[in-house]
């Protein structure tokens, strides 16, 4: 049975291609897990591989005050994919030979970011 409101789209121009390749770069499908429990049931259960997901959860892990080597492994994977995903766009920062540093910012005021009330 074809659910008639999920339609595959056609991945044909080499720019429908990198948009595929980035996406599952940063959001991968879910894996669908499953595991026996003690008492003999199974549940299933989901793995989410997605950047956001991950940074997420290791930014909680800190703020819990968590710093393992699981949630470093974790900021690493992030920060791997996120320069991957740089490279495949080409967005690479254009530098001023005058400027003498960067600055790292979250765009927040920029974008006027804001959490929705």
């Amino acid at each position: 049975m074809k659910i008639p409101w999920v339609v595959k789209k056609k991945i044909d121009t080499p720019s429908d291609q990198l948009l595929e390749q980035i996406k599952n770069l940063l959001f991968p499908p879910l894996k669908l897990n499953e595991e026996l429990q003690k008492d003999g049931t199974s549940i299933k259960f989901h793995v989410d591989y997605s950047v956001d997901s991950n940074l997420d959860a290791a930014l909680i892990d800190l703020q819990d005050g968590n710093n393992d080597a699981v949630v470093q492994k974790t900021i690493n994977s992030v920060i791997i994919r996120l320069n991957n995903a740089r490279r495949l766009l080409e967005a690479y920062p254009l530098l001023d030979n005058d400027a003498k540093y960067i600055i790292v910012d979250d765009m927040s005021e920029e974008l006027d970011i804001r959490e929705k009330e």
